[in-house]
């Protein structure tokens, strides 16, 4: 009984080694593996007959031969060839895989776990297979190999057996392609049209500065360095210097910015646009735009590398804040292009962002009074229980057109038709849209926001838009183009009142992001019969709040000696309010460069931060999932989850004030290492 069990074993080995060698020879011979395969056939056939004649002596020896003759086959190929089994057992290797780097003949006696310090097993051949992954690349003793697999299913085993070409070679010469390959930057000097204007002959002094070191920069480089028209240079360079740039984080941005800031000179900054893309020239050139675009849309002075890994941007740089505009040459444009899709449209919607406050609702209003003036039907999509901006409603009461003026998300659906034109204020976020399905529905949006932009929008958003994170607020922009577009006492005192509301809250009374535009929006907004006395009184603090304040002032504490972080764990609408006060606050103490508040809504934890200028807490939100610019940013807090129905990650609302803290302080940690 015993002899035949073992005759048996004898004759599915040699079957099976017919079969791997069969398999193997395909791939450097057909007419060798269909000759191994013959003879594969003629010997199951040879072994079922002598089996079926009882003839046991015969079927062992054909065994034992048909495995020698296999055998001396599997040895005789050039590449190593390693025959793996479940539990990592090592079935059979032939001597070229013996004389691989790290590997031994007494390895080959125990499993893979010996082999390339546990770095090979069969569980990766398992995985690689069931992705449909049959050939992957192993690098070991600085070599390269290119691993063909080829599974082997029995009825109750399935053995790999693998293939190793090396190619370290052409590894290395395809390597030599990738860092030769040619790469293109665009670099702008910020705002550099407008300033070339208003300060022309400080502008030219400053721009030769820069142009001299950016020059030093390039040579140490040795790449080319090309200035096509003023303020703008494409830089030439080989592909392995972008990782040069990425390793110093762009530091030639500081250095600009260092450079210009010491000297008498006009203070300024440079963005640069990268496209780590494959493709033509003029691919890479266009990709590299889009980054400079973005870039410039983020406030300007970093770096965006588009980058092929991640389908998406790399964000480097926002140390120093950009120098402001000195001119309202985009609102013009933004005008115009307002102006000619009001006309050919239907009626227009505008809406701002979730939780308005009153910067979104003031500016709402002025788009909605321009789009009056042009006689087209306007609705304002909003929530009017919102009790932060319940003063805006109160104040519009006396006027008929705004009783019917303010709509819900799902009226403002009823009224979407093909000509309908969607415009957003104070918010370039879909994740903080007002109604994402409105923004998602709309077949043309304009887009008007002072934040970042944190992310690509979609293909209805029309061209050029109107963000610019260094205008003070989305009412200062508005204004802008009410200037430029309606007559002269058109707008009311009201209405006026409302949009210098916008602009107090978002610079603290004229104490961040404000410049020269943003008191010329003002003194429009006076002239209108605005008074900045009576907006005061509307952020008054009541006796009640202040309690609410003082609780945040017990839980602040300090983090990593520079930052402050405090919390509230009690839901309440007005939170949205005393957060930014109390971070605004925080920031006043001498030693802090940044606060951040978490506080609780209804709908989970959110975050108002601040900064005094020196830190940039805009990077920290946007880890967040929020947004904003340099010196003031906020968010709500998500987190993935796994959602069973849909059997997928989901984002859900944090709601552990505890978990909301941790997420914070390690977000804030990863941002000062990457710095």
């Amino acid at each position: 009984m015993k002899n035949g069990v073992q005759r048996l074993i004898d004759v599915l080995a040699a079957m099976l080694l017919l079969v791997a060698s069969s398999l193997v020879l395909f791939r450097f011979s057909v007419p060798l593996g269909l000759l191994f395969s013959a003879l594969t056939l003629l010997y199951v056939v040879f072994c079922l007959a002598r089996r079926t004649e009882k003839r046991p002596r015969l079927h062992r020896y054909a065994a034992g031969d048909m495995a020698s003759v296999l055998v001396n086959v599997l040895k005789s190929i050039d590449d190593p060839v390693l025959i793996v089994g479940s539990g990592n057992k090592i079935v059979w290797a032939n001597r070229r895989f013996e004389s691989l780097p790290q590997v031994s003949s007494h390895m080959l006696l125990s499993t893979t776990e010996k082999l390339f310090d546990d770095r090979f097993c069969f569980a990766q051949l398992e995985d690689a297979c069931e992705e449909g992954k049959d050939v992957f690349e192993f690098e070991t003793g600085g070599e390269t190999y290119r691993v063909h697999i080829l599974a082997i299913a029995t009825k109750n085993k399935t053995y790999y057996a693998t293939v190793w070409t090396n190619v370290t070679n052409e590894a290395k010469l395809s390597g030599m392609l990738i860092d030769d390959a040619p790469m293109l930057a665009l670099i702008a000097v910020d705002n550099a049209s407008e300033l070339s204007q208003s300060a022309a002959e400080t502008f030219r002094l400053a721009a030769a500065k820069i142009s001299l070191t950016l020059t030093e920069w390039a040579k140490r480089m040795q790449a080319v360095l090309l200035e096509y028209e003023d303020g703008k240079f494409l830089l030439l360079f080989r592909h392995d210097r972008l990782q040069e740039m990425i390793d110093s984080k762009f530091a030639i941005i500081d250095e600009i910015s260092a450079l210009t800031s010491e000297s008498s000179m006009l203070p300024l900054t440079i963005s640069i646009g990268v496209s780590d893309e494959t493709g033509t020239l003029a691919e890479k050139q266009e990709s590299a735009q889009t980054a400079l675009r973005t870039a410039l849309q983020r406030g300007g002075a970093i770096a965006v590398v588009k980058d092929k890994e991640r389908s998406g941007y790399i964000a480097f740089g926002g140390k120093v804040k950009s120098a402001q505009r000195q001119t309202s040459i985009r609102s013009r444009v933004c005008r115009d292009l307002l102006m000619e899709q009001i006309r050919v449209s239907s009626n227009v919607l505008v809406m701002g962002h979730l939780r308005p406050d009153y910067d979104s609702i003031a500016s709402n209003i002025g788009v909605a009074k321009l789009v009056s003036f042009l006689g087209k039907p306007v609705q304002i999509v909003t929530d009017r229980e919102e009790s932060i901006i319940a003063g805006a409603f109160e104040m519009l009461s006396p006027f008929p057109e705004y009783e019917t003026m303010f709509v819900d998300a799902r009226r403002a659906m009823d009224l979407m038709t093909p000509d309908t034109l969607l415009v957003i204020t104070d918010a370039s976020n879909p994740n903080q849209f007002f109604s994402a399905d409105l923004y998602q529905t709309a077949p043309r949006v304009i887009v008007i926001d002072h934040h970042t932009l944190a992310s690509h929008l979609g293909d209805n958003v029309l061209t050029p838009m109107n963000i610019d994170p260094n205008a003070s607020s989305a009412s200062e922009l508005v204004c802008e183009i009410l200037e430029l577009a309606i007559p002269d006492g058109l707008l009311r005192t009201e209405e006026a009142q409302l949009l210098l509301l916008g602009i107090l809250l978002d610079t603290q009374f004229f104490t961040r992001d404000t410049g020269s535009r943003t008191f010329h929006a003002c003194s429009y907004l006076r002239s209108a019969g605005a008074d900045p006395a009576k907006a005061k009184m509307k952020f008054k603090t009541t006796p009640e709040e202040y309690e609410m304040m003082e609780g945040f002032e017990r839980r602040r504490y300090r983090f990593r000696d520079r930052f402050i972080i405090s919390y509230c764990e009690e839901p309440d609408a007005r939170n949205v309010v005393l957060a930014s006060k109390c971070a605004e606050r925080f920031v006043g103490i001498e030693g802090i460069c940044a606060s951040f508040v978490l506080y609780m809504r209804g709908d989970g934890v959110s975050l108002s931060a601040r900064s005094d200028g020196t830190y940039n807490v805009l990077p920290v939100v946007e880890s967040l999932g929020g947004g904003g610019h340099f010196q003031s940013a906020g968010a709500r807090l998500m987190r993935l989850v796994w959602d069973e129905e849909k059997q997928e990650k989901i984002n859900v609302p944090v709601l552990d004030m505890d978990l909301a803290r941790e997420m914070l302080e390690q977000t804030i940690d990863k941002c000062i290492q990457a710095q």
